[in-house]
């Protein structure tokens, strides 16, 4: 037979058919498994919020704030809570008679660890809404207000299934009146809670 550089139109008919197949089975299996876009039911690794989540303690007279950004805590009376703009976060600032603190809650939020920088310096550990967190303290060396500073970091605060393996993490610090006042920030933190533990929109 003779090749003539020719092709019959019955034989690019049958490739036109087996590339039309193989089209519509790769977009298929993309959207099926979610390559497209993240699926909308996903294992949540929730495994590191393990213990029972205690009752809140609030103290008379404390009411509860609600950031409408994702989470909630309670403060003494008269503090004042006004949102901040922000660009890849949530960010806020909370202010009473003897504190001032601001939060950053999204996945690029500080861990304070700069904080060691400076004199007093101490850390531990503190259970937030179930979440693992670390409440850092120190005198400020340069400060143009209150010096004492006192603030908290979750790593894993919420679990965003919009963006599978990501974290959202609370960052929020300020400074206090005085090294006593510490005490009232402290309870501030105890009190938070995340509205859920997984975000499954991309916002």
């Amino acid at each position: 037979m003779v090749y003539t550089g020719r092709m019959s139109r019955s034989t690019a008919l049958a490739i036109a058919a087996v590339l039309t197949l193989l089209v519509v089975g790769v977009f298929g299996y993309w959207a099926i498994g979610g390559l497209i876009h993240p699926p909308t039911v996903v294992e949540e690794p929730l495994s590191h919020i393990t213990r029972s989540v205690a009752a809140i303690e609030v103290p008379p007279g404390w009411t509860q704030i609600d950031t409408k950004q994702g989470f909630s805590f309670y403060a003494p009376p008269g503090t004042q809570f006004h949102q901040l703009p922000g660009t890849d976060s949530f960010l806020g600032e909370i202010t009473g008679q003897t504190f001032v603190l601001q939060y950053d809650f999204g996945f690029y939020s500080n861990d304070l660890s700069d904080a060691e920088n400076n004199p007093d310096y101490s850390e531990k550990t503190m259970s937030v809404d179930g979440r693992n967190g670390v409440v850092r303290q120190a005198t400020l060396q340069e400060a143009e207000g209150w010096p004492y500073f006192i603030g908290l970091y979750v790593q894993q605060a919420v679990f965003h299934a919009a963006y599978p393996g990501r974290w959202a993490a609370l960052e929020m610090h300020g400074t206090v009146a005085s090294p006593e006042g510490r005490a009232t920030v402290e309870q501030i933190f105890q009190t938070i809670r995340f509205d859920k533990p997984v975000v499954k929109n991309s916002k």
